[in-house]
């Protein structure tokens, strides 16, 4: 029988997770792709140093993006919003990506939204002020 992993419920243990498991992403990909600047300002906030790259630029295409970015990286995170423009935006990325032979860490990014959902937090840009309200 494959145990079970546990449950967080608890908003401290999923933030103190949280801040964990982006320090263990810095490591595990060579960029965190996020939808804009205050994505970028939050996740350093919470001590993130890795990588970073906004895939919202002004007359750039998703395709130029990735374009851009995929003869430098060989994996990466997507963590645009966990709503619904989010996961559309996710998905056409993952698929510009992955035509591309960049490997698309989405187990990373299924962590992160469940220990995002535990704190109520579904912007990436909204986690700067979870420390706050702990």
């Amino acid at each position: 029988m494959v145990p079970r992993k546990r449950r967080i419920r608890d908003p401290l243990t999923a933030y103190q997770d949280l801040c964990h498991l982006l320090g263990k992403i810095g490591y595990l990909v060579d960029a965190i792709v996020v939808e804009g600047l205050r994505d970028v300002e939050a996740l350093r906030r919470l001590n993130f140093i890795g990588r970073i790259e906004i895939s919202s630029r002004v007359s750039v295409s998703d395709a130029d993006f990735v374009e851009s970015l995929a003869g430098e990286i060989n994996s990466v995170v997507i963590l645009t919003d966990f709503d619904e423009e989010g996961r559309v935006i996710n998905n056409r990325l993952t698929g510009l990506f992955e035509r591309r032979g960049v490997k698309v860490e989405t187990g990373l990014r299924r962590e992160v939204s469940k220990l995002m959902a535990v704190l109520k937090v579904y912007a990436v840009e909204a986690l700067d002020n979870v420390a706050q309200r702990l």
